[in-house]
């Protein structure tokens, strides 16, 4: 049956003990009216039905001890009600009063069955009593029972039929309604579970005494106890480390206190050792009533986002300072390339003024001191176009360690008397591919700055090192300069135990004129970054405050490298002859260019940009040579040197410009014959004069 009376055990509670009860109450009251009767010496049929029931009652009771099936046993109570109720109008009783008990048989049944089976066994009896009302009608006298008495029952049966099936019927109904509700409670509290324990956030909740509610797989795993530990302790902060205990009891005070939720963030040691940094979230618990009853809790894990945010706001800030140097740089270059023209001028009217007779002494030392200033200037514009990357390098292949023993001494002076100065080489390192100018320039200021890095009054030790190093991976580390990839480097290190430096002074001790010291000087560990970057070697900073400093430069191994030949040398006292056609947009270049070509026996032709330039070699092309800048307006010398070539394409053309031909003319798909870097001397352009005569010789030679 879809509804037997084992399918409400949950609702009526143990009915398998109520069943037993129900069997020795109908056993004792069978037995009482057993002796009535025999004490009374009449109703002996009766009394023998009643004896057997009895009898029969305490064998299903002991059916029932026995774990027997409760709808066996409901079926024989009914067969025994029903044979019960049938002789106590069927068989004579004391005083004729059995027929009083007949109308509780409705009540049995629906008691024992539920009402879609108990109303056909109250049919039953109701169909019996209406074929003994009908056998009383006939004459037949069955029963000591008048016709009308049996009708009156018949309608008492009725009646109180009536009553019990709409009670069972509303009470299933309910039950149903309870079982249904309590199924449908039972199924989402078994989603809830699902969801509590595979959420990522811990969550759990207490009473008011703190002793744990519910606590989910998130925070088991956590805290490394089981689920029913926690469960089980009368103070789940007994649980905890006594100063996390303290927190988590004031955290839970101070939510409760405020009837509000209550946020907080804590580090948390987990069972796996791992400290995780924690979002809590309390919310108090309270009934209908308002009182505190408990509270809720979230712990959210944002370990990996803080990681997250922080490694981001590292990649900001070196984007924000790989873009300062860059922004830095281009200002650097633009104002080097400017003033390499200023200094073209000048440089060139101090030689021109040298080669005048009869100078005095007095103004002859005036002019070598504008030389000697001219030079710095043009040292400290080369420090700039380094810094800006646009710096000119005559890299050859040569061993660190050689350069390094060169410049020994002049290191031994620079770092003074009060620092200590050591050397280690790698035995069998491999040799680089540098300028060797700039690495040595590179390499003074790292020893400078590790020497003014030290205590006053201290001393201190400076480390110079070159090691072989072989990258099989990228490494993860902030680098200034290129990201090393896999392959063979040589690493040169200069390593104090100076003042060291914090993240911040890192951060900018590559901007020009920044010092700790003192008012900056000039640009420095600046320089370095563009002679990083035309040499594409990263360098590697180590550094906290008070743990010294550490700066390693990765070099790339030289492997197959050709050195370029030096140029030979050239005769200073002699004369050439020709006409060029020199390209400037500075006047002061044009001038003081074309007064050295004259001194060298050429005759000049001066265009001050490239249009000119080209309108003038279309009507006369037969000009032995041109010197053409590279930065001019409305035309410039890249697109000038394609359109002079093709109008004759064998003109020789030597450029010029402030800058690093590989700078300037790295997409030009025509390249010059040679390339004369500002500002220059009456030498280098003498040499430059004589590869354009060579080249215009028919033999070549």
């Amino acid at each position: 049956m879809p509804h037997s009376a084992e399918s409400f055990d949950s609702v009526f509670g143990d009915r398998r003990r109520l069943m037993a009860l129900v069997h020795l109450a109908s056993a004792a009251a069978l037995i009482l009216f057993v002796f009535v009767h025999l004490m009374r010496g009449c109703c002996m049929a009766l009394t023998v039905v009643e004896a057997s029931l009895a009898l029969l009652t305490l064998v299903t009771w002991r059916y029932i001890r026995a774990d027997g099936s409760l709808v066996r046993v409901e079926q024989v109570l009914m067969v025994a009600a029903f044979v019960l109720f049938s002789s106590l109008v069927l068989l004579k009783s004391i005083d004729d009063t059995g027929i009083y008990w007949v109308g509780g048989y409705p009540f049995v049944a629906y008691f024992v069955q539920p009402a879609r089976t108990a109303r056909y066994w109250v049919l039953m009896l109701v169909v019996e009593l209406l074929v003994v009302v009908g056998i009383e009608g006939a004459g037949w006298q069955l029963t000591a029972y008048s016709e009308s008495q049996l009708l009156c029952l018949v309608a008492l049966v009725g009646f109180y039929w009536m009553l019990a099936h709409i009670y069972k019927s509303q009470l299933e109904l309910h039950q149903r309604q309870l079982g249904d509700s309590y199924q449908a409670l039972s199924n989402e509290q078994e989603r809830l579970k699902i969801i509590l324990d595979h959420s990522p956030i811990g969550i759990w909740m207490v009473d008011g005494d703190r002793h744990i509610r519910i606590l989910n797989q998130t925070w088991v795993k956590w805290c490394g106890l089981s689920e029913s530990e926690v469960c089980q302790a009368a103070d789940y902060t007994d649980l905890l480390p006594e100063s996390v205990a303290v927190r988590a009891r004031e955290l839970d005070d101070a939510c409760l206190a405020q009837h509000a939720v209550h946020y907080s963030r804590e580090p948390f040691r987990c069972a796996d050792g791992v400290m995780r940094t924690l979002d809590m979230i309390r919310v108090g618990l309270h009934d209908g009533a308002g009182r505190v009853v408990g509270l809720i809790g979230f712990a959210i894990d944002i370990t990996d986002q803080l990681h997250a945010q922080e490694e981001q706001q590292l990649l900001e800030r070196q984007l924000q300072h790989a873009q300062r140097l860059e922004a830095l740089g281009v200002m650097a270059g633009g104002i080097a390339h400017d003033f390499n023209n200023l200094l073209t001028a000048i440089q060139g009217g101090i030689e021109l003024a040298r080669l005048e007779q009869g100078i005095p002494p007095a103004l002859l030392e005036s002019i070598e001191t504008m030389d000697t200033a001219a030079q710095a200037a043009a040292g400290l514009c080369r420090q700039m176009l380094t810094y800006s990357g646009k710096g000119h390098i005559a890299p050859e292949c040569l061993y660190l360690r050689q350069v390094i023993e060169e410049l020994r001494t002049l290191f031994e002076v620079s770092v003074g008397k009060d620092v200590r100065l050591s050397f280690y080489f790698e035995p069998e390192t491999s040799p680089v591919y540098v300028d060797k100018s700039q690495i040595s320039q590179m390499l003074l200021n790292l020893l400078i700055n590790a020497s003014e890095s030290m205590p006053e009054g201290r001393g201190g030790e400076v480390t110079i090192s070159v090691v072989h190093r072989q990258l099989l991976e990228p490494l993860s580390c902030h680098f200034t300069g290129a990201i090393p990839q896999p392959g063979l480097y040589t690493c040169l290190s200069v390593e104090d135990n100076g003042i060291g430096m914090d993240e911040e002074t890192i951060q900018r001790m590559f901007d020009p004129f920044f010092s700790t010291k003192f008012t900056g000087r000039g640009l420095g560990l600046s320089a370095i970054a563009g002679i990083l970057k035309s040499h594409g070697a990263a360098l590697q900073v180590e550094s906290k405050p008070g743990k010294g400093t550490r700066m390693q430069v990765w070099l790339p191994s030289c492997e197959g490298v050709t050195v370029t030949a030096k140029r030979p040398e050239v005769e200073v006292s002699r004369q050439y002859s020709g006409r060029v056609l020199l390209v400037d947009d500075d006047p002061g270049v044009i001038h003081v260019a074309g007064r050295m070509l004259g001194k060298l026996g050429l005759q000049c032709v001066s265009a001050g940009n490239g249009r000119d330039a080209v309108e003038i070699f279309e009507r006369d092309p037969s000009f032995d040579w041109v010197l053409l800048d590279v930065t001019m307006p409305e035309m410039d010398g890249a697109a000038c040197l394609q359109a002079l070539r093709h109008i004759r394409p064998d003109v020789y053309v030597a450029m010029s410009s402030g800058y690093d031909a590989d700078s300037v003319l790295y997409d030009s798909s025509v390249q010059p014959d040679d390339f004369l870097t500002k500002p220059y001397t009456m030498q280098r352009l003498r040499e430059v004069v004589k590869q354009a005569a060579d080249a215009a010789r028919p033999d070549g030679a």
